[in-house]
């Protein structure tokens, strides 16, 4: 047995062992046996076997490319009728493909100078620019008081048919520029191959997985402000109303929930949901690409890489949220995508085009200035060494600077709302910054000592850095929100593999010097970002790192050898395997299994959420009194009601609520009661008419219980209606 078949049967061997002992501490420690056990996850396992039989008999036995995709295309689609989820993916479709030519529309004199080599890398640049500039057209009519709830839905609508028209009369005239056909030879003789078709079956039943149970994986944060978006972001004219939030949630820059305003809809959840799970395909085809052009158009490097990221839980988990991970995701490696052309092609082109989507990264989630601005700041070192070394020329350094002004106007008009409603330009962790300034924030929001359950800054307690890298890489056995978004044995395994390619490269000191050197500077600097941020945070996320587990699968396949693709995959075999078993046992909703299959005809376009859980026996609780609570809120023309409960029934049903638990949780601001003369200001300066009490969240909460008895004996509020266990309170203040 030579060296290399000794070195990867020893990956094989450390990926099984790794693997069996993170699960015996799961299944020792954790509820994972018990979920296994419960039929709904063995008819998740059970479909999706079959699903891999299916994919592979088609890549196995179809040698013809278009009768294969027309296979695969037509079972997807028959899956996700099933689960009621392909009506929204279609729509949603269609509206990023409508961004794309928004893109492709504006960027059409630029692309006469320059234009990307090859399809991919094309049509994310186009989804980049037409998304900024859609949300820039929402932040405009908000500005100007046009953009009411309809008002954007047939301004979407409008714009949507204006673009189809335009874009087709210009491809008619031959004013776009075409796709540039690259001719370099593809080596492509592995689609055929046996090992192919395993890892391309087990890639696409993953990918099909998470949209099986996106309707019914409705997590905290996004029915807390993800999903909400028509009753805590838009109000009559726009984004800029007051709504009468109190929590730092509500004011964080909005890019994604302004991208998708047009497809919230008060019945389903699906369009919204599908679109994150889109914006997960796309982080494929990104990866796909930067492996390919790293590693000169291999396009069996670049399919091994997407097959890594899609059994990744960390990463894949993300597309079934509403939270904004998954495209800020997709804009820091659309950046990347682009710095790696650069360094190929030498054009400022590509420069351009990787702040352009570094900066859009930072409108759609705050706490993605510390992990893309660790990708500026590695752009930056390339850049600096790369022309003192090689004394190299950037092509028209600064020919394609204007292109810079959409992200910088979609980062004003964003912030500017966050600005209007609370005096600073940006909450979460960086609100500490703004207190020590001594900066004062707007009624009701608070700047003071943020300690927020999340991204927030440790306090300078110790920090147990072996015990969170143990619980990250190995086993997370007592942090649930890495266990969730796990990145599994299957990332560490591949960092000991990276470690021995990379010394392999420098002791051959093969070619591609420049990719390489870039791929190490953007991975070490990522990697210290995260180490700094695990020493820093009193709460570890796995979703805080799926930046540096992508970057490590892409690192991987960009250093394995030619002939060892076939090889690297059958040795991470048991770690695949391991991370599909996380996969389908975790979610951040904590439900198991898939969305059932339609038991009407009229259920098989759209997954109607609102009907679903206004029906009590389907809800499996006929005693539930919200259900009666939200209609009589309806009747009463949909009021804004303040609620005391942890019951999450009546946001999904769309009420337009604001919560006691806002208010007085993290990121909060409990001043707001700490007085009844202070609670009363809030409840008139929010436009509160009712105010929904659960008796049993009063239990244990002695200031609720006494603010709500002081507004009733106070003559502030008065009994509406009593469900028994809950009131519904009317509130009389002028």
């Amino acid at each position: 047995m030579n060296i290399k078949k000794t070195g990867y049967l020893l990956i094989f061997i450390c990926a099984a062992i790794l693997s069996i002992y993170s699960f015996s501490l799961l299944a020792e420690k954790t509820y994972i046996l018990f979920d296994i056990g419960e039929m709904e996850t063995k008819m998740l396992y059970f479909e999706h076997i079959l699903l891999f039989v299916i994919f592979y008999l088609i890549f196995r036995l179809v040698k013809n490319n278009y009768i294969r995709l027309t296979g695969i295309g037509f079972f997807s689609l028959i899956y996700m009728i099933l689960h009621q989820a392909a009506t929204a993916f279609i729509v949603d479709c269609i509206f990023l493909l409508v961004l794309i030519w928004l893109g492709e529309i504006v960027l059409v004199k630029v692309r006469k100078s320059c234009v990307e080599d090859g399809i991919i890398a094309r049509y994310l640049n186009s989804f980049s620019t037409g998304s900024l500039t859609y949300i820039i057209f929402i932040c405009v009519l908000s500005a100007l008081h046009l953009a009411s709830k309809k008002g954007v839905r047939y301004f979407t609508l409008g714009l949507a048919m204006l673009v189809v028209v335009t874009y087709i009369l210009m491809i008619f005239f031959k004013i776009i520029v075409p796709i540039v056909k690259n001719n370099t030879e593809k080596k492509k003789d592995f689609e055929n191959k046996n090992f192919f078709c395993i890892g391309s079956a087990i890639s696409l039943s993953a990918i099909l997985l998470q949209i099986g149970r996106i309707n019914i994986t409705l997590d905290y944060d996004s029915l807390r402000y993800g999903l909400r978006s028509l009753s805590v972001l838009i109000g009559n004219t726009g984004i800029y109303d007051n709504l009468g939030t109190v929590n730092d949630v509500y004011v964080y820059p909005k890019g994604l929930e302004i991208l998708t305003l047009a497809l919230n809809t008060k019945k389903s959840f699906g369009f919204v949901l599908s679109f994150s799970y889109i914006c997960a395909i796309m982080v494929l085809f990104t990866v796909f690409e930067i492996v390919k052009v790293c590693s000169e158009k291999r396009d069996d490097k670049s399919w091994l890489a997407v097959v890594l990221v899609s059994v990744t839980p960390a990463i894949m988990n993300m597309g079934l949220s509403a939270k904004t991970d998954m495209i800020t995701l997709l804009m820091q490696l659309i950046s990347i995508l682009n710095m790696c052309l650069y360094v190929k092609k030498r054009h400022s082109y590509f420069i351009t085009f990787a702040l352009i989507a570094l900066l859009a990264s930072i409108i759609y989630k705050p706490t993605s200035l510390l992990f893309s601005f660790g990708i500026g700041i590695a752009n930056i070192i390339y850049i600096v060494t790369d022309l003192i070394k090689n004394k190299n020329k950037i092509k028209n350094l600064f020919g394609f600077a204007y292109l810079s002004v959409l992200p910088i106007a979609a980062i004003v008009l964003v912030y500017a709302r966050t600005y209007i409603l609370t005096g600073h330009i940006i909450t979460s962790v960086y609100s500490s910054v703004w207190y020590k300034l001594g900066i004062e924030t707007k009624y009701p929001y608070t700047i003071g000592d943020y300690r927020s359950a999340g991204m927030n800054m440790s306090s300078g307690e110790s920090v147990d850095i072996f015990y969170r890298l143990f619980q990250l890489f190995i086993s997370p056995t007592n942090e649930t929100h890495i266990y969730i978004a796990s990145p599994t044995v299957l990332i560490t395994v591949l960092f000991i593999i990276l470690a021995v390619f990379t010394v392999r490269y420098c002791i051959k000191n093969k070619g591609n010097k420049d990719i390489f050197t870039y791929i190490m500077i953007i991975l070490g600097v990522d990697a210290a970002v995260s180490l700094f941020s695990l020493f820093i945070l009193n709460q570890v996320d796995g979703n805080y790192f799926i930046l540096l587990f992508a970057l490590v699968i892409i690192a991987v396949c960009f250093l394995v050898e030619d002939s060892g693709v076939k090889s690297l995959f059958y040795s991470l075999i048991p770690c695949i395997a391991f991370s599909l078993l996380i996969t389908g046992v975790t979610n951040w909703a904590g439900i198991r299994g898939l969305t059932e299959s339609p038991k009407y005809i009229r259920e098989l376009g759209i997954y109607n959420h609102h009907d679903r859980y206004i029906d009590k026996e389907v809800l499996g609780n006929t005693d539930s009194n919200f259900v009666d609570v939200y209609m009589d809120l309806m009747n009463l023309g949909n009021p804004r009601t303040l609620l005391l409960s942890e019951d999450n029934l009546l946001k999904i049903l769309s009420a337009d609520i604001r919560t006691y638990t806002d208010i007085t949780g993290s990121g909060g601001n409990s001043a707001v009661v700490r007085t009844l003369d202070n609670f009363k200001d809030y409840l008139h300066y929010a436009d509160i008419k009712y105010i929904c009490v659960e008796d049993e969240y009063l239990e244990g909460r002695e200031r609720a219980a006494d603010v709500v008895r002081y507004l009733l004996e106070d003559g502030s509020t008065e009994v509406y209606k009593d469900y028994g266990d809950v009131i519904l309170y009317k509130v009389m203040i002028n």
